[in-house]
């Protein structure tokens, strides 16, 4: 018969302390007294436990390895993200391996130091399905959103209330007062650049108009538009496993803005992605932006300058994101400098797909 495995709770046993206490001496996270983490290492050592998939040194228990969870592979904003991290861990002598498939379950054979996630959903979802079971240090891009993370994550946030403040008032200086919205979620969700938008657009069209001007593309909102169908991601079950098609909705957007015959002569749109989608879309209907329409986004990836007219955007400078993150995350591996909470300003980054009514 094969021999049974070593699990954690036998190393338990034989050393009078919790599971956890062994998971926090065997993953290098979290305290342990010195004396226990040395009996604990050399008793794992010595009934041959070794974490899969290869054997690494239970002294040291650094792999050099950095995990980014991402599912949206297509998304510039997280792209560029990846880019900075690449550029930070680098510097420090770590690589930084990237996973598109949510199987969090299986993080226990992934063998890497620390994990970088996305955005505070994702965070979220992770520390309630196995973030408590395995301590790996991680670190969590924030975009001010609600959402239900341990303090002791760090954030490295970008105020995206802010980030909506900052564009409505360059297209209010620019002449535009009634300013749609492209939004790839239902008018329910609580994202903050969505609630800085409905308290810019009910003071200026009052409390019972408001709505027309939200354009958002979403099951909940659109349940007997065939054009919906094909954004699977919005289906039950599926969002924190789908890409999102940002592009797609933002063409779907621009049809239903035209529809709608709405009054706007500006749209600022959830992401880069969504305005991009939103221009292509106006392209193709014959409508010139920005002669006819105004469109705006919101992220400063790298994609916006390959575009005609080119992107106005606010920058988030995900580049920089990427970067905090990284250094955060390695400074937590190596039990450095701790910082539980990082600010990135959100900036005006001017293209041409903005037109000034006041000339």
């Amino acid at each position: 018969m094969d021999k049974k495995p070593v699990t954690r709770k036998d190393i338990a046993e034989l050393c009078k302390v919790s599971i956890s206490v062994v998971s926090r001496a065997l993953n290098n996270s979290g305290y342990v007294e010195e004396s226990k983490r040395k009996k604990i290492i050399a008793t794992a050592e010595r009934l041959g436990y070794v974490p899969q998939p290869v054997a690494m040194s239970l002294q040291e228990r650094r792999t050099k390895q950095i995990l980014y969870y991402c599912k949206d592979l297509s998304n510039g904003y997280y792209i560029d993200m990846y880019r900075g991290m690449c550029q930070a861990a680098n510097e420090r002598g770590y690589l930084v391996t990237v996973n598109g498939v949510m199987a969090f379950e299986c993080i226990k054979d992934t063998m890497v130091d620390g994990i970088i996630m996305p955005n505070e959903d994702m965070t979220s979802y992770y520390m309630k399905k196995v973030g408590k079971n395995y301590y790996l240090p991680i670190v969590s891009a924030s975009f001010c959103n609600v959402a239900d993370i341990p303090k002791s994550v760090p954030l490295v946030e970008v105020d995206m209330y802010k980030a909506m403040e900052i564009a409505l008032n360059y297209l209010n200086n620019m002449g535009h007062k009634i300013i749609a919205y492209g939004f790839p979620y239902d008018m329910n969700n609580p994202n903050s650049r969505y609630l800085a938008y409905k308290n810019y657009i009910k003071k200026v069209i009052g409390n019972s108009r408001w709505e027309k001007y939200v354009l958002a593309i979403h099951k909940n909102e659109m349940k007997n538009d065939p054009r919906i169908a094909p954004f699977s991601e919005d289906l039950p079950g599926h969002s924190m496993y789908q890409e999102e098609d940002f592009f797609g909705k933002g063409k779907v957007a621009a049809q239903i803005f035209m529809e709608r015959k709405l009054d706007a002569t500006a749209v600022i749109c959830f992401n880069d992605e969504f305005a991009i989608g939103m221009i292509r879309g106006f392209q193709e209907l014959g409508v010139k932006v920005p002669d006819q329409i105004s469109v705006m986004g919101i992220d400063g990836t790298g994609i916006r300058k390959y575009l005609s007219p080119t992107l106005t955007t606010i920058n988030m400078f995900p580049q920089k994101q990427g970067q905090e993150c990284a250094n955060i995350l390695i400074d937590m591996i190596e039990k450095t400098n701790r910082r539980y909470m990082v600010h990135i300003k959100p900036k005006l980054q001017l293209g041409e797909s903005v037109k000034n009514l006041r000339v």
